[in-house]
């Protein structure tokens, strides 16, 4: 993996607002990968759940909807997703998400920006799934904030980080059963939506989905705060543990 042509253009600039404010306006332009890790990380396109970004087993087939979703929709009218959480994508989420490396990010973030597109109803506003101030404060950063300011910048749609907030820290999703899970989220959120966005179609973008249950709570009440419609933009989804091929 190559990042050198943007740690050179990182290097000649002596601002770094500025250079963080160019990167900001460059959702288009060719990610700084090598060819050989841009063959890797071709979107999934094939062998997954529409509806809830499930992987299945293979990446053969077209998109089909789980035995999950037929039962019980989820909350959002549509999902957008990269990839699965494995090999080369992993590594990128990894490095941006714990070790702050902003090349790793804006890489990711140009990659869904590219893939993403307004479905019939336009999103009125981006929501990043924000972090509890104790995490940010650890962490530095919002490892979903630059997708989705890519994304609006794209799709020319207001970024509105402040519609949701996270009013607790919780514990690791994929750490917990079924019925821990909804425990742990109960109450996790606030949506706070001004009367020009109530009943308005809202994006809400998060870097890795494991369960789907962060997501599912967050668009639950953004709803129950008055938005209209949800719909969910993700970088990776966990493969569910049954239909990871054993090698």
């Amino acid at each position: 993996m190559s990042f050198r042509s943007l740690y050179e253009e990182k290097s000649a600039l002596p601002d770094k607002t500025e250079y963080t404010k160019r990167l900001h306006h460059q959702w288009s332009l060719s990610p700084q990968l090598c060819p050989d890790c841009l063959r890797h990380l071709a979107p999934r396109s094939q062998g997954y759940c529409p509806d809830c970004g499930m992987l299945y087993a293979k990446a053969v087939g077209a998109p089909s909807r789980c035995s999950t979703c037929m039962i019980t929709p989820p909350p959002w009218t549509h999902i957008t997703f990269y990839g699965a959480y494995e090999g080369i994508l992993r590594e990128l989420l990894l490095k941006h998400k714990f070790h702050g490396r902003l090349d790793a990010g804006l890489t990711l973030a140009r990659l869904l920006a590219a893939i993403y597109s307004p479905r019939e109803t336009p999103p009125a506003a981006v929501v990043p799934i924000p972090l509890h101030e104790s995490r940010l404060l650890h962490r530095g950063h919002n490892q979903s904030m630059l997708s989705a300011k890519l994304i609006a910048q794209k799709i020319e749609a207001p970024l509105l980080p402040d519609l949701l907030r996270r009013n607790r820290e919780t514990a690791p999703q994929a750490t917990l059963s079924k019925k821990e899970r909804n425990q742990n989220l109960s109450g996790a959120f606030t949506a706070t939506i001004p009367t020009s966005f109530q009943n308005a179609h809202i994006l809400l973008v998060d870097d890795i989905a494991t369960t789907g249950s962060t997501l599912r709570q967050a668009a639950r009440t953004l709803l129950e705060g008055g938005a209209g419609s949800v719909e969910v933009a993700i970088m990776a989804r966990t493969p569910e543990p049954e239909n990871v091929i054993k090698k």
